[in-house]
């Protein structure tokens, strides 16, 4: 049974077209490929809801629109860098006590719907991340 009660801002299945890839193929002429983000942002319900407005809320539409960036970045390698870019994004707002973010690439094996990578980090983590 959960002893805590919060609420979980989500942002799903995003579909971003973004330079990203190790592979000499996925560098090629400036190549983009689809990535999938994912996001659940954790925050105490106490206080929450009551007298919400756009001041007190965590605001979904940030965390989208920063991802939506993404697709004017120049080439990166690793899953990883904007996985931490994303983390960045969440805990932007104070409210955020944990986030779960994954980022897959839908087009890279045949034979998987999927493959990336997913983390779910506390904000006591991300503020001393350079433990991790």
């Amino acid at each position: 049974m959960q002893k805590d009660s919060f609420v979980k801002v989500i942002v799903k299945d995003l579909v971003v077209d973004v330079r990203i890839g190790l592979h000499d193929h996925e560098k090629a002429d400036g190549r983009s490929q689809r990535i999938i983000v994912n996001v659940e942002l954790f925050a105490g319900v106490q206080g929450y809801l009551k007298d919400a407005n756009r001041e007190t809320i965590i605001d979904y539409d940030d965390i989208y629109s920063g991802i939506k960036q993404w697709s004017q970045n120049g080439h990166t390698e690793l899953i990883e860098t904007y996985l931490q870019d994303l983390l960045g994004l969440c805990f932007r707002y104070e409210k955020v006590t944990a986030a779960r973010v994954s980022i897959t690439k839908p087009d890279i094996f045949e034979n998987a719907d999927q493959v990336g990578v997913e983390v779910f980090m506390t904000r006591a983590d991300w503020e001393n991340k350079q433990q991790i």
